[in-house]
């Protein structure tokens, strides 16, 4: 994707619509970055300079302890904005942020987005809504991970993908693997739910793509 055609992505995104000075503003003050498989964007603690849109690929946020156990956050999809919390606390980004296969993201200077923002209020408005949402998701995932058995958790992963892209059908935005880190479990027991699903006739599996075909309960 032209850095043209992912500052009118960010914006339709944002706004439903393409607003001119808008949209001079975020093409001066952005560029695209490429990143390599396994390749980092960022690392918990580094000063936040950038709030980032995803055109292309799948970005994984995590925090890692020294023993390099990682605890995944979120999986970053195309269409996404994300850091965008730098924004208002002007800090260090509080994760990791590494593609897990080749990506683009614009990344958007969130500096002179915020003096921006504070002539157009409206467009803070957006953001916080996002933010809000985002928060609902993050309190979900921790109730899920900590009240739900694992069988539950993926029903919950399942329902949440079929309201994002509408239909029965859904794939897995990264490897199995990662989702299990995910989901709070090992592969090994997530491969076996994969296996017991099936059985039951509650879903079939073709790779990452996953089908629904009966109720998620």
């Amino acid at each position: 994707m032209t850095k043209k055609k992912a500052v009118e992505s960010f914006l339709n995104v944002l706004f439903a619509d393409v607003d001119e000075e808008i949209y001079r503003l975020i093409y001066d003050i952005s560029h695209m970055v490429s990143l390599g498989k396994r390749e980092m964007l960022f690392f918990e603690g580094d000063v936040g300079r950038y709030l980032f849109f995803m055109t292309s690929g799948s970005i994984k946020l995590f925090k890692s302890n020294e023993e390099g156990k990682e605890a995944i956050i979120r999986f970053i999809e195309p269409g996404d904005l994300f850091a965008e919390l730098i924004l208002f606390l002007k800090n260090r980004y509080p994760v990791n942020a590494m593609a897990i296969k080749p990506s683009r993201v614009l990344a958007i200077d969130a500096s002179k987005l915020f003096n921006f923002i504070k002539m157009h209020p409206e467009v803070a408005m957006k953001l916080i809504g996002m933010l809000a949402a985002k928060s609902k998701y993050l309190v979900k995932m921790v109730e899920n991970l900590t009240l739900a058995d694992v069988r539950e958790r993926f029903m919950n992963y399942l329902k949440y993908m079929r309201e994002k892209t509408g239909g029965d059908t859904v794939f897995l935005p990264v490897p199995k693997g990662e989702l299990s880190m995910l989901l709070g479990v090992s592969p090994e027991t997530f491969s076996r739910l994969l296996k017991k699903l099936t059985e039951e006739g509650v879903i079939t599996v073709d790779g990452k793509k996953i089908t629904i075909l009966a109720a998620l309960e």
